[in-house]
């Protein structure tokens, strides 16, 4: 017998496309997940999984319903309330709303709306910055082990796609107020690139966004590769 298993996965950075921005609110897009590539927590979603995960959630899209938080829920250290609140999205916390979704080859696009909330207008005020966002999936599936990686198995039910960042730890980090890479000793090891990610100890980012975090003012980070 399968066992359903809680999936929190780990962060995509990307500079989010605004598609229309008013005073008070902002729709744009950003990858929400990717299919058939093995992540940055040795995951694997076919994408046969994650599409009927999605297709799933569109109820809630048309009734303006398929909500996502600021940040993950933090855990308290009690299971029974962290694993009820890591499945539920709180109407106080809620940032944005996943509008509609599509597929550019195996990446999961979604179209975001902020919400009128005050977490809403925090994440609108990240998106007139222009700052490099993080989404994250929520959700529950059960997981087949494999040599290499573990497989995500249907049915795949998705709680929420959140609006994340990454605290500051001993690995290297991305300080988006500065643009700069620290600890960059640490990162060769630590370094894996596909044709759709490229994650430096635990942390992905679009190759395009990472391609512009070097153009800005980090051009020495590409001399320590040669």
């Amino acid at each position: 017998m399968s066992t359903s298993h809680f999936i929190l996965e780990g962060a995509i950075f990307q500079e989010a496309e605004v598609v229309k921005k008013t005073p008070n609110k902002a729709i744009y897009r950003m990858v929400l997940q990717t299919s058939d590539d093995v992540n940055q927590n040795k995951r694997m979603y076919p994408h046969s999984v994650l599409d009927e995960g999605i297709k799933q959630c569109i109820p809630r899209m048309n009734k303006k319903a398929f909500y996502g938080e600021l940040d993950h829920p933090i855990p308290t250290g009690n299971d029974t309330f962290d694993g009820i609140r890591q499945t539920t999205v709180l109407l106080k916390e809620v940032s944005h709303y996943i509008r509609n979704h599509e597929w550019q080859g195996n990446k999961l696009i979604g179209e975001l709306e902020t919400a009128t909330t005050s977490n809403g207008q925090k994440l609108l005020g990240l998106l007139h910055d222009r700052s490099g966002l993080g989404v994250s999936m929520r959700g529950m599936a059960s997981l087949k082990k494999l040599e290499k990686y573990n497989q995500v198995e249907g049915p795949l039910t998705i709680v929420a796609f959140d609006s994340v960042s990454q605290p500051s730890h001993k690995s290297a980090i991305v300080n988006f107020n500065e643009v700069k890479f620290e600890n960059t000793n640490m990162l060769i090891e630590n370094y894996r690139e596909t044709k759709n990610l490229i994650c430096i100890n635990n942390q992905c980012f679009l190759p395009n966004y990472f391609d512009k975090l070097v153009q800005k003012n980090i051009l020495e980070f590409i001399n320590r590769w040669v």
